[in-house]
Order: C-alpha cells, then structure tokens, then sequence
C-alpha cells in the first residue's frame, strides 16, 4: 500500500508540473500570476486537496482491517511487547510515512513552482494545503481507530463523527483563512492519536 501511495503522488507531481507548464505556455506568465494574485486562484489543482486524506485512509485500513480479520490482532498483541507500546510503535509507523511522503513531495513541488512562482506565492500554497495534511494524518488516524473497532455500530458512529470533523478541513476559504487554527489542529491531533488505542482496548476486553 505505501507502494502504490508513493505512486499517486508521483503522479500528482508530474500531472501538477505539467499542468502549470501549459498554463505558462497558453496564458503566459502575467495573465497567470494575475490570475493567481487576484483571483486567489490556487496553484495546485483541485483534486490535490483529496489525495493525502486518500492516502491516510487507504494506510490506516489497510495497516489494520487485516488485522481484525479473525481477530488476528490477538497474535499480534501477545507480542513481548505491552500494548500501549505495540499500537503507538505501529501509529507512528504509519504517520511517519504519511509526513514522509507530505514532506518530500511539498518540497519537490516547492523547488519546482520556484521557477515558475515568487517565494510568496509558494509560501502560500503551503499554508493553504497545511489543512489538507492534517486531514491526511487525520484520516489515518481516524481510519486506524474505526478499523480496530471490534463492534459495528460503534465504527458507524465513529464514522459519521469522523465524516464531520474533516469536513470542516475542507471548507472553501481566502487563502490564509485557516492559518490561525492550525495550533489547534497540531493539538487536535495529539488528541486524536489515542483514539485507537480505545478501540484497541475494547477488542482486547472483549466488547461484542
């Protein structure tokens, strides 16, 4: 699954440098950066706000749906490891690939649009895609905690929860608008990271 997340957002670059290319070449460099400054137009193009919460939840499912099949966590929680210490090693695992892979292309595509943008255009368009990380992590989070959930109609309340908090991250704004909330979110998110520890504990008491 990490393969075929580096692939889409290998596909992400090349389609965004492409694409900005061609608008160079059509519009020319005025009537884009016109564009860009006064019709607050972002520089990536829409979809790209989708892909790291479709990374976060393709890597949460697949790193945990597989095991609650036939309770395989049990094996897998019988490590000589505790618990807490099993699920956070996992956590971060997970979220340390999902910033890898953020970090890596953000800074890929920073460098490229250098050619293209002036250092504040691009500086805003990191600010601007900070929200849609976060949601990535989220996601993942989210998707981990509602995967090892052992009793359905609790993954569907946690679910409908889930749907409506990161709806909000992807609330058509200026640009900046969500630039002062992003403490809140770095907070938001430590929080979050012990949610499937919950759900972790529940299975292993046995909840039905």
């Amino acid at each position: 699954m990490v393969t075929l997340i580096g692939i889409i957002f290998v596909a992400l670059i090349i389609y965004t440098l492409i694409n900005t290319g061609q608008q160079f070449r059509v519009g020319g460099a005025v009537q884009t950066w016109s564009t860009v400054i006064l019709k607050d137009m972002p520089i990536l193009p829409g979809f790209a706000q989708w892909i790291p919460i479709l990374a976060g939840l393709l890597l949460g499912i697949s790193q945990f749906a597989p095991e609650m099949h036939d309770k395989r966590l049990k094996l897998t929680l019988h490590l000589p490891l505790t618990e807490t210490k099993i699920m956070t090693t996992l956590l971060f695992f997970g979220i340390g690939i999902l910033l890898f892979i953020f970090l890596l292309s953000y800074l890929i595509l920073s460098f490229s649009f250098s050619f293209y943008y002036p250092a504040e255009i691009i500086e805003a368009m990191i600010w601007n895609s900070l929200p849609y990380l976060f949601a990535g992590v989220f996601g993942y989070l989210f998707a981990s905690w509602i995967s090892l959930e052992p009793v359905w109609r609790q993954r569907i309340g946690y679910t409908l929860a889930s749907v409506g908090f990161l709806s909000f991250l992807f609330i058509r704004s200026v640009s900046g608008a969500y630039a002062p909330f992003i403490p809140y979110l770095a907070v938001l998110l430590i929080l979050c990271f012990f949610f499937p520890f919950y759900s972790m504990y529940r299975f292993k008491d046995g909840a039905q």
